[in-house]
């Protein structure tokens, strides 16, 4: 430690503070480290592995124990990571929930069909009935985010987009006006 005297109006005031040669150690290398400068530290760099649990949240940290820096030949200090899950291109995630969509043609939604969905443990058998509406949500259990510490898993919700034609033949078009009297008839309830 060090004392400094210092003059003020009021007089003399003492200041101690940590030596700034050794550090509060009490003693001062004979030959300084070029490495380290005597600090007794070094940077460098080193590659670690580490497991990420599934289903980790964004901006979580995960705690590495001894795997940071040992200042002054102290023990090692933990390492803490900071997480940042990077957006899927297809599903968007809500806690534990996985949202994604699904077109189907206008003729597969009023005459139902099965569709091939793409989940993170891969394809999925799903069944489209007959009359879904364009938005409607459908929900495959177990196939969302896996809970930390636990087998359970939140659900993936399917949403539907019913695809619309856009060009369409003169056959076609007279097909789909012969179903505009359907609806005053009660066919479209």
């Amino acid at each position: 430690q060090t004392i400094q005297a210092v003059n003020t109006i009021f007089g003399a005031i003492q200041q101690q503070t940590t030596c700034s040669t050794c550090r509060g150690r009490g003693k001062v290398p004979e030959k300084v480290c070029t490495v380290c400068g005597g600090k007794g530290t070094e940077r460098g760099k080193e590659d670690l592995k580490v497991k990420i649990p599934a289903g980790i949240d964004d901006g979580a940290t995960i705690r590495l124990r001894e795997r940071g820096e040992a200042i002054g030949g102290g023990a090692r200090g933990d390492l803490y990571v900071n997480i940042r899950v990077k957006a899927h291109k297809k599903f968007t995630r809500e806690a534990d929930i996985i949202l994604s969509e699904e077109h189907v043609s206008m003729v597969d939604a009023a005459l139902g069909t099965e569709i091939d969905v793409e989940t993170v443990d891969g394809m999925v058998r799903m069944k489209v009935p007959a009359g879904t509406q364009s938005g409607t949500d459908f929900k495959l259990s177990n196939h969302g985010v896996p809970h930390l510490r636990t087998t359970a898993r939140g659900p993936h919700i399917v949403t539907v987009v019913v695809d619309t034609p856009t060009k369409l033949t003169k056959k076609q078009k007279e097909l789909l006006e012969s179903f505009k009297g359907a609806k005053k008839r009660g066919l479209f309830s």
